[in-house]
């Protein structure tokens, strides 16, 4: 009985980690091309969220509305890299930060202007009656959760494919790394840039309607998960597709099982453990663990 509660646990951790990954994949995005922090990735998911569910309550089949809000998220990453990030300039770090900030506020602003603050139900992907599961060693995996997992899987397999071996990728590592220089060998910097930020909106707006079903779609609904995905980036690595999914999965698995067995953490300090294992990290290896490490020469 205890092992099959361990278990429980632990796959309720994965899953928790699955959506930190998965979110801290689209920052990934962002930070490969322009060096950026995009604070305001999980609203614009949870916006683009609202406009599927839109879409759906409108007779819009369930898969078309989904398709739907992720070509609105990479369309507005696009208008927001050319509108908002590129006058800044290459070097604005701090203020690109200041930039997503205000992002965040407007686009929450925004969304409970147009669908008001009450949660939404949302349709669910697949089955999600109580009987919808599958049982393995006696733990209940359920449907929505193996699908989250396997799309995540999938989209780290595509992405870090794209990074590492397409001409594309080669241009956003030479983009990031030395735009200048980039520039003079013919990178379209600025191109390549935008298009991180399509990927960004596109991979958020993908999350929101496989967690909403269970999570309820609300204005709030991203408020911590864009926590625990920085830090999930940060302990794997901002610049490293496979490094987020494996410290979102570390993060969600270790903070659900000291929430469990220490009793004075609890569900209330949960986030307190993600701290700990951030910091922890940024001592020992500030880069993250499958972060490039910078060199710069002086």
């Amino acid at each position: 009985m205890e092992f099959e509660l361990f278990l429980t646990r632990l796959v309720q951790g994965i899953n928790n980690g699955a959506i930190y990954a998965f979110l801290a994949l689209a920052l990934v995005c962002t930070y490969r091309g322009s060096k950026a922090l995009n604070l305001a990735q999980g609203e614009l998911a949870m916006i683009c969220t609202f406009v599927s569910w839109s879409l759906a309550a409108n007779g819009v089949p369930l898969p078309l509305a989904i398709l739907g809000g992720v070509v609105v998220g990479g369309l507005s990453g696009a208008a927001i890299e050319r509108t908002l990030i590129r006058p800044l300039g290459r070097d604005a770090h701090y203020s690109v930060l200041l930039v997503c900030v205000g992002l965040f506020l407007a686009i929450n602003a925004l969304a409970g202007f147009i669908w008001g603050g009450d949660p939404q139900s949302f349709p669910a992907v697949v089955p999600d009656a109580p009987d919808d599961f599958v049982p393995v060693m006696g733990v209940r995996l359920r449907y929505q959760q193996l699908v989250i997992l396997v799309v995540l899987l999938v989209l780290v397999a595509a992405l870090y494919a794209v990074f590492r071996y397409t001409r594309f990728g080669l241009s956003m590592r030479a983009a990031a790394s030395n735009p200048d220089s980039a520039s003079l060998v013919g990178v379209r910097v600025n191109r390549v840039n935008a298009w991180g930020w399509v990927l960004a909106g596109a991979v958020g707006a993908l999350l929101g309607p496989l967690i909403a079903p269970s999570t309820t779609l609300s204005t709030s609904m991203f408020f911590t998960f864009i926590i625990y995905a920085c830090a999930a980036a940060t302990v794997g690595g901002f610049d490293s597709p496979i490094g987020a999914v494996i410290g979102g999965l570390f993060i969600g698995v270790t903070e659900n099982l000291v929430a469990s067995y220490v009793g004075f953490i609890g569900d209330s300090l949960k986030l307190t453990v993600a701290l700990v294992i951030l910091l922890v990290v940024l001592m020992v290896k500030p880069s993250g663990l499958l972060g490039t490490r910078e060199v710069e020469r002086v």
